[in-house]
């Protein structure tokens, strides 16, 4: 799975770079908390991500990259007090152990891509 988090240069420009480390730490936390303890998380830099599902098909991984998605944007963070939202965009790549490290990232964020071009809005 590739995440690429949603609006975080408004978050920044909105709310303070801190607040944008807040949005990132939240992501993060989010995404470790809700997956395997075989499944791996790792911080891509910026405001991406990847999550390595360990056998999961194209189906499974679709439903596992929605339902991050959706608990990262209906679980709100504090800032200063203020609860703030952040949302993602998530692209899903199955592969069976062949392929180069960056031909699987680069097919999980080109899905990412597709995905927010269909999005409504």
């Amino acid at each position: 799975l590739f995440f690429d988090v949603d609006g975080m240069k408004a978050i920044n420009d909105t709310h303070t770079h801190a607040a944008g480390d807040e949005a990132l730490a939240h992501v993060a936390n989010t995404l470790l908390g809700n997956v395997r303890g075989s499944d791996v998380v790792g911080r891509l830099g910026g405001d991406e991500f990847g999550v390595l599902l360990v056998q999961a098909d194209q189906s499974a991984a679709n439903g596992k990259g929605a339902a991050l998605a959706e608990t990262i944007s209906s679980t709100p963070f504090l800032h200063d007090g203020t609860p703030l939202t952040v949302s993602v965009s998530y692209g899903a790549f199955a592969f069976s152990g062949a392929g180069e490290p960056d031909e699987i990232l680069n097919a999980a964020d080109r899905a990412m891509y597709e995905r927010k071009r269909r999005a409504p809005g």
